[in-house]
């Protein structure tokens, strides 16, 4: 029987080909596949390039002198006098104190956020009832211009540290609130009623005794972060406390915590199972959050801050240098990318079942 024309005759092997290796165009091909994911140090590669191309164009719109640049110095200095000034930043300017004042008062006015965003975004999302009443509010914090806030806060608050941290507070929690309502709604109601199905119930005793214990936390950090606040270096701690508005802001906390967080606690269905299923989004928004609110410092630190990394960029602004501007922006980038690594490290250790995105 004669063979096939594309049969090639018996005992006639094959001949082996050495695998291709990809050339430049199949390379380029990989990277523009859409949602093609690039390995760790692809990213990393990536991400230096990227940085170096905006150094390379900041570098060539300020080289030469004079009228050679394309860009003057007073607009735009050079990557060279940028970093040289950074001496006169640290010592002269107090850049740690600086840095130091403007996280604490992100971190006071964000922890205020979270305390009441959270349980507030779960309870909202839990009954729809209580999520129609609070809707307006959202959507109006959310919408309102963050600098409207500033003569808001100031007569409110006055002047002090209290202002500041508000500010950021009050900037903040609509979009705390909004994505733990979210995170809510992302539980899937067949946890819900296998929940149901195993007799899940309410327990008012169990759930008072552990917001009281909420509540309780409250109060101190609110006692406490007041004290701090007021700047009154007449007063001692050991006379706050013998204070009657000491222990009376401790009242006033406590019956905050308990509120927010005995529906919370009273019932199984939110406490066990709501929760802690809404817990890792609610995480993971917090995160990307408090880099929102990281970037209201200058705005919270626009009138009178002593210390602060918005009040460095301010005066700098006025009466200069300039070069402490571009540095002050580049130290509050990197600090608020270092506690979202932070955050994102341990989301990952304390969710290792989850995926967390990169972003």
């Amino acid at each position: 029987m004669p063979a096939e024309p594309n049969e090639k005759p018996a005992g006639e092997s094959k001949p082996t080909l050495s695998p291709a290796k990809p050339g430049m165009s199949d390379t380029l091909r990989r990277v523009f596949i859409i949602r093609r994911q690039p390995g760790k140090l692809a990213r990393v590669l990536y991400g230096v390039s990227g940085l170096g191309l905006v150094l390379l164009l900041w570098w060539f719109l300020t080289r030469g002198q004079g009228d050679a640049r394309i860009v003057d110095a007073y607009t735009l200095p050079s990557p060279g006098d940028t970093i040289r000034s950074f001496h006169s930043l640290w010592f002269d300017r107090q850049l740690s104190v600086s840095a130091l004042t403007s996280l604490a008062r992100v971190l006071g006015g964000f922890t205020v956020a979270a305390a009441v965003g959270v349980p507030l975004g779960v309870i909202a999302g839990s009954y729809p009832f209580f999520h129609a009443m609070i809707k307006p509010l959202t959507i109006f914090g959310r919408n309102v211009p963050i600098a409207a806030l500033i003569p808001l806060t100031l007569i409110w608050f006055g002047l002090g540290e209290v202002q500041k941290v508000m500010f950021i507070f009050l900037a903040s929690v609509a979009f705390v609130l909004f994505d733990a309502i979210n995170s809510v709604h992302a539980v899937s109601d067949r946890y819900l009623d296998t929940a149901y199905t195993l007799g899940v119930h309410g327990s008012a005793k169990r759930g008072a005794t552990q917001a009281s214990l909420v509540g309780l936390i409250y109060g101190l950090v609110i006692a406490i972060g007041w004290f701090w606040m007021r700047e009154d270096i007449t007063r001692t701690f050991l006379m706050e406390l013998m204070s009657v508005g000491f222990w009376g802001r401790v009242v006033l906390g406590f019956v905050c915590g308990w509120v927010l967080w005995f529906p919370i606690t009273g019932h199984q269905m939110l406490g066990k199972v709501i929760f802690p299923l809404a817990l890792p989004d609610i995480v993971n928004s917090l995160r990307l959050i408090f880099g929102l609110a990281f970037g209201y410092i200058m705005l919270a630190e626009v009138i009178n801050a002593r210390h602060g990394l918005g009040s460095i960029i301010i005066i700098s602004q006025r009466q200069g240098p300039r070069e402490h501007i571009y540095l002050c922006l580049i130290i509050i980038s990197l600090l608020a990318w270092a506690i979202d690594r932070g955050i994102l490290y341990m989301q990952r250790h304390i969710f290792p079942y989850l995926k967390h995105a990169e972003t």
